[in-house]
């Protein structure tokens, strides 16, 4: 396989989504409601509508495309409908479809200050204003102001139950079919929205911080950014302690491991402590062997196989675990499983198997 073709399938594992038909759980209710743009910012500001700007915040709209929407909402134009889920436990709401339009009423209707484009195909009195001088401005001002205040927008409500397994997985699915138009955004940037919490904001904090892994980034082949780098963190824990569970379905296996593991009290630092100890590791080995970028697939298994034998890393040796590594890349098996259809059950325990196997303490 050729470096292109061996990036391209990499690639593809960020972004394909669950494999199975969506079939909604009976205890799910879809439903369909008006709410004015004043409203949908009062849920905000109030925290029960939960917005997460920064899970896709490269695919975030400029403020000449907010301005342009805003001027569509005093034009009074016809507002494609936005969709929100809907824990009727907790009464949290989060944006399934329509983040960048929900972030752009509450930019303009908020009490903090936000200047509109100077666009010539919008309207006059918009033209570079703040939103405190429609606010406080002139009559007609005002009422511009007002209007977007009043324009009811369409919303699809989905009612479930955050802390079910299936109802989220269910909700994954409806957002990867909503945002496949456009921009596509990868697993991991709409994982961000769907399990956001305190598991969520630890790895996305790792995988800002940790110098060792910067450095570990630095080395996969092909693009790290999106939240890619934070999927790959979230891959090593998952086949780490879930290995001989996965069944194909690769978006499907590491949500339902964020969703149990964002459910579990005090999981968040154990598993910190070990994704630092891998992360020190895996660099002494990689500063060893040849100086070159790694297709992800060889990255990915020397990850795992480290935290498999997270019991006793910290005290071998680093001649032991270069040795291991070397052992790893030479076995036939692994580089079997390294070829096409590389998220396939038969490859994935092939591949790390023979990673895990080589690096059996001696």
């Amino acid at each position: 396989m050729s470096i292109k073709e061996e990036l391209k399938q990499e690639a593809e594992t960020f972004e394909t989504g669950d494999s199975e038909q969506p079939i909604p759980p009976p205890d799910i209710i879809a439903y369909n409601e008006l709410r004015s743009c004043a409203d949908l910012v009062r849920m905000h500001s109030s925290g029960k509508l939960e917005l997460q700007p920064d899970f896709q915040r490269d695919v975030v709209w400029k403020q000449d495309d907010q301005s342009r929407f805003i001027d569509s909402l005093v034009k009074q134009l016809p507002i494609p409908s936005m969709c929100f889920s809907l824990d009727y436990k907790t009464q949290r709401w989060k944006v399934i479809d329509g983040l960048q339009r929900m972030s752009s009423i509450v930019k303009f209707l908020a009490p903090a200050e936000w200047r509109l484009s100077n666009l010539p195909d919008i309207h006059p009195a918009l033209r570079s204003k703040r939103n405190v001088d429609l606010r406080n401005g002139t009559e007609e001002q005002k009422r511009l102001y007002t209007r977007v205040e009043d324009v009811s927008i369409p919303v699809t409500v989905i009612r479930c139950d955050y802390t079910q397994r299936s109802h989220m997985l269910y909700l994954f699915t409806i957002f990867h079919r909503l945002n496949s138009g456009g921009v596509r955004l990868t697993n991991q940037e709409i994982r961000n929205c769907i399990y956001s919490g305190e598991f969520n904001d630890d790895i996305k904090a790792f995988d800002h911080e940790n110098l060792n892994w910067q450095y570990i980034k630095r080395r996969i082949w092909g693009s790290m950014d999106r939240f890619r780098s934070v999927e790959v963190l979230l891959r090593v824990l998952a086949f780490g302690d879930r290995r001989t569970q996965y069944d194909g379905n690769l978006a499907k296996f590491l949500n339902t491991y964020m969703h149990d593991k964002a459910g579990t009290p005090g999981v968040v630092g154990e598993l910190t402590a070990k994704l630092e100890l891998v992360a020190a590791r895996a660099k002494t080995v990689l500063l060893q062997v040849e100086q070159k970028k790694l297709p992800l697939l060889v990255m990915e298994a020397l990850l795992v196989a480290l935290y498999s034998h997270f019991d006793g890393l910290a005290k071998r040796p680093d001649d032991e675990l270069i040795k291991a590594y070397q052992e790893m890349l030479a076995r036939p098996s692994f580089a079997d499983g390294a070829r096409y259809a590389v998220a396939s059950v038969s490859n994935v325990t092939q591949r790390l198997g023979a990673a895990v196997e080589a690096f059996d303490p001696k």
